[in-house]
C-alpha cells in the first residue's frame, strides 16, 4: 500500500493578473505539467512528484472578489495519482471575521505515466 507523503506549500498571489501559484517549500527541478482545465496547471518535478499549482483567473473560478485572495489562512491540497490525476485543493480564506472555505475537485488522465501515490500539501 502506498504511504502518503506531505509536503509543506508556499503560495503567491498577484491581484493585477488575479494569478495564485502555490509550490512545494522543498527545492525541486521542474519537468513537465499537464493542465486540468484552461488556467488550471500543475507542475511535476524530474521524480514525478506534483511540485506546483499555477491557477489563473483564480477570482473567477472561486468566484469571489479578488481582494480577498491576499487573506488566505491555509491552503490544503491532496493529489490522488493512479490512471488519473485528482485534484482536491481546499483554500481557507479570511473575509471580514468569518474563515471561509473554497472547494475545488478536478480530474486529468494520467498521460504523463507519473507514479501511483497520493501527497498531501498544506501551508500549515
Amino acid at each position: 500500500m502506498n504511504q502518503n507523503k506531505e509536503l509543506k506549500l508556499d503560495y503567491s498571489y498577484d491581484i493585477d493578473v488575479d494569478a495564485m501559484f502555490i509550490n512545494v517549500v522543498n527545492d525541486y527541478v521542474y519537468d513537465k505539467s499537464i493542465e486540468f482545465e484552461f488556467g488550471l496547471i500543475l507542475d511535476f518535478d524530474t521524480e514525478g512528484i506534483p511540485v506546483a499549482l499555477e491557477m489563473l483567473d483564480i477570482s473567477q473560478l472561486f468566484d469571489s472578489d479578488r481582494n480577498f485572495f491576499n487573506k488566505i489562512e491555509n491552503i490544503e491540497m491532496k493529489i490522488k495519482i493512479n490512471c488519473c490525476i485528482s485534484l482536491d485543493l481546499k483554500i481557507y480564506l479570511l473575509m471580514g471575521n468569518k474563515l471561509v472555505k473554497y472547494d475545488l475537485n478536478k480530474m486529468a488522465v494520467n498521460y504523463l505515466n507519473s507514479p501511483k501515490k497520493t501527497y498531501l500539501y498544506s501551508l500549515k
